[in-house]
């Protein structure tokens, strides 16, 4: 009799510990599900001239994306990227002067006196 309830006992420790590895692996496996997700955004800033936006896509290991700013010289870069598990990060990247663009003026400073400070020993 007491060999039977060994085998039991055995038999259902042995159940709860399958089922405890079970709902661990399944917890891993949401844990570690493949990433989704998009985002973007522009900005134009008037007073300081920044002007720049991005988009980009994630479906598990592929993303793909694009980015652009004004730079300095008047011209608008563009750059289109993607990556995948494989070949890495790859990138174009494209140029071109936007016509009639006028760089914002910079902002004049303005001198202040100097700030005296004292110091007292005591």
């Amino acid at each position: 009799m007491s060999a039977k309830v060994c085998i039991v006992l055995i038999a259902c420790i042995g159940a709860i510990a399958a089922q405890h590895y079970y709902q661990q692996a399944n917890h891993e496996e949401e844990h570690y599900a493949p990433a989704h997700y998009e985002f973007n955004y522009d900005i134009h800033d008037d007073h300081t001239g920044d002007v720049h936006g991005q988009k980009e896509v994630r479906e598990g290991d592929k993303t793909q994306g694009e980015y652009y700013l004004i730079d300095a010289d008047g011209h608008k870069r563009t750059v289109t990227y993607q990556v995948d598990g494989k070949s890495g990060f790859i990138a174009q990247v494209h140029r071109e002067p936007i016509k009639g663009y006028q760089a914002p003026q910079p902002v004049q400073k303005i001198l202040a006196a100097p700030v005296q400070q004292h110091y007292y020993q005591h």
